[in-house]
């Protein structure tokens, strides 16, 4: 959830958007039971997280990270000293 500096910075800035697209962000706001700063700045952290997944799966893909299964995981683990 975003800290509230970040949510009255949003609320002392504006944005112009067409009335199809703030209607659209009220009523999501409203049903995720958020104010539209908070639903905005959840929006935002949400997109930031996704770009982060990617990365992370562009390395595991190019072999530049390795994932192991939990079983694999669990056994090392169980036989450290």
């Amino acid at each position: 959830m975003p800290n509230t500096s970040q949510l009255d910075q949003l609320d002392t800035e504006s944005i112009q958007l067409p009335q199809a697209v703030a209607d659209k962000l009220r009523a999501e706001a409203k049903k995720s039971h958020m104010s539209v700063p908070e639903f905005l700045m959840q929006w935002l952290e949400d997109q930031a997280d996704a770009r982060e997944a990617a990365a992370v799966m562009q390395r595991i893909e190019a072999g530049k990270e390795k994932v192991l299964p939990w079983d694999q995981v669990r056994n090392r683990l169980l036989t450290l000293p």
